[in-house]
């Protein structure tokens, strides 16, 4: 059976739906409390992958000196670049683990509702 082009393929359209009222959600949120990006410089070797292939979707990491770079205040902690680095260069620190859980907590609720 052939699929009449002039239709999109459903899956297709239900993924940039969730896509879309992610950011949507993503957006009310301008930093995970308690958590910061940070650079293991031992590890960095200056590749530019982070910035390049745009880990940060905040543009919050930079090249400088041959090394990257995050910017405090661009960084709203979303873990995305940790887990993207090549060398395992980019961790997160967590300085108030209860901040950070009641975030989540409130981020569930969040997507509950629009599920």
């Amino acid at each position: 059976m052939a699929i009449d082009p002039r239709y999109e393929n459903p899956v297709s359209v239900l993924g940039r739906s969730a896509l879309r009222r992610s950011w949507n959600i993503a957006g009310k949120y301008v930093k995970v409390p308690g958590v910061r990006a940070l650079v293991r410089q031992e590890r960095c070797t200056g590749c530019g992958a982070c910035v390049r292939k745009g880990f940060c979707r905040f543009g919050a990491i930079r090249i400088e000196e041959g090394r990257a770079v995050v910017d405090e205040q661009g960084c709203r902690g979303c873990t995305r670049c940790t887990h993207l680095c090549p060398k395992d260069a980019l961790t997160l620190e967590v300085r108030a683990p209860g901040a950070v859980r009641d975030t989540l907590r409130a981020l569930d609720k969040e997507i509950s509702r629009h599920l």
